[in-house]
């Protein structure tokens, strides 16, 4: 069964391209058919990571009529499974996507995935704020009970994830079997290397432009990461 996974939080700067970019090299690292969508029109970060690799990349702007077209059109044709990153503002694509679907500004998810025997996955990224629980709570009562749910902490800061723990938000999750995994913090200069040189997880293990020290903290990142990834049932 085919697989599409929104990679949601809301607001800027919670982490979600970094987890769309985590999750990528590891099913590439694992052989695992996948097709990348960027939705950041204004930051495309994904497509940056990903461009030069194996992976189809698609720059998608899902906050209009037009691109959430593209968006059912390259989830219905894709043969593998399917990532996409949703830019800030997420529930307002996640909202269009949950209508009936006879209008011109959105379609059925829920029948596109019935059309194509697939499953939707929300990923959401949270980070130690509240914006990103009130987003996630609101997302919880919107989207069907069908969909599956894995909620990553984002250990950016150092400090515990005391609002979430003690919100129903988790209690919900976790009465719908979602899964709850973490993402350590990489070091920030391997971030930036990354970022300006346009590498991802994979790609940047046999460049030039980093340090012994630092592609073992990128192997480490990735060594972490897949096995949150099969904590959650995504990889084996």
């Amino acid at each position: 069964m085919k697989r599409i996974f929104l990679i949601h939080g809301d607001k800027g700067g919670v982490g979600k391209t970094e987890v769309a970019k985590r999750m990528a090299a590891v099913m590439l690292q694992n052989g695992l058919p996948v097709t990348l969508v960027d939705g950041d029109n204004k930051n495309p970060g994904l497509h940056a990571a990903f461009q030069d690799g194996k992976l189809d990349v698609h720059c998608v702007n899902v906050m209009t009529p037009t691109g959430r077209n593209a968006l059912f059109d390259v989830i219905a044709e894709s043969p593998g499974d399917v990532l996409i990153d949703l830019p800030a503002r997420g529930s307002d694509v996640t909202k269009r996507l949950n209508q009936g679907g006879a209008s011109e500004d959105g379609f059925s998810l829920e029948l596109l995935l019935t059309e194509i025997d697939a499953e939707l996955t929300i990923v959401f990224v949270i980070d130690q704020t509240r914006s990103p629980l009130v987003a996630l709570k609101a997302e919880l009562a919107a989207l069907p009970d069908a969909t599956r749910w894995i909620v990553v902490r984002n250990w950016r800061e150092d400090r515990d994830f005391t609002l979430f723990d003690t919100t129903q938000v988790k209690a919900d999750l976790e009465a719908r079997g979602a899964a709850i995994i973490d993402m350590i913090r990489l070091d920030p200069r391997v971030n930036d290397i990354l970022e300006n040189g346009s590498l991802n997880l994979i790609s940047a293990q046999t460049s030039d432009t980093l340090s012994m020290l630092q592609k073992m903290r990128v192997k480490a990142a990735v060594r972490s990461w897949s096995e949150q990834m099969q904590k959650a049932g995504l990889v084996s």
